[in-house]
């Protein structure tokens, strides 16, 4: 699947999903490319446990700027 069609996938930009894509940090595999194509694609269900990891692992903060002198 293209990046686009993730990002779709999702309900995120493309503009994210292409900047986790080509972060090697991220850890995504190779993508693939169909014969006579310049478009990235990734396998779905590798995709789908990423993102789903992904979302376990992110943690909201406590917002600090609210708090008054004291608090």
């Amino acid at each position: 699947m293209t990046i686009p069609k993730l990002a779709e996938r999702v309900g995120r930009s493309r503009t994210l999903i292409h900047r986790l894509a080509t972060n090697p940090a991220e850890g995504w595999p190779p993508p693939v490319f169909r014969p006579g194509s310049s478009r990235p694609e990734y396998d779905v269900a590798w995709f789908d446990q990423y993102w789903a990891q992904r979302q376990a692992g992110i943690r909201q903060g406590k917002r600090t700027d609210l708090e008054g002198p004291g608090e």
